[in-house]
């Protein structure tokens, strides 16, 4: 299944994790996993005042807050900015019965 597919790989119960991450890299190199917490960077090679380095442009970061939201934000990262930039935020309320909207998109750019 590609990883961009729109389907869950598996019904989740109430006892298990809070979030799921798939990861593929060239060479078949796979990682998955459930947890209750995510951060991951996406580093990439720039070239800086002559230098090649590797730089952390992209983090995706996932929680859950104190009123049971579970939360995932999307920042970039520049070394030309004095801090990074969130780019999305991703909001659920599994326990809400109430609520009519599986997730809530928000798109504004702004600082964390």
């Amino acid at each position: 299944m590609p990883l961009n597919s729109p389907r869950p790989v598996a019904h989740v119960s109430a006892d298990r994790n809070l979030f799921q991450i798939r990861c593929e890299a060239e060479e078949g190199n796979r990682f998955g996993v459930q947890t209750d917490s995510i951060a991951v960077t996406l580093g990439q090679r720039v070239l800086r005042d002559g230098v090649l380095e590797m730089w952390d442009s992209v983090g995706v970061y996932a929680k859950q807050d104190p009123e049971g939201v579970l939360i995932v934000e999307v920042l970039v990262f520049n070394p030309e900015w004095d801090e990074p930039l969130r780019i999305a935020c991703i909001r659920s309320r599994p326990e809400d019965k109430s609520s009519l909207t599986p997730l809530v998109c928000g798109l504004d750019h702004s600082a964390p």
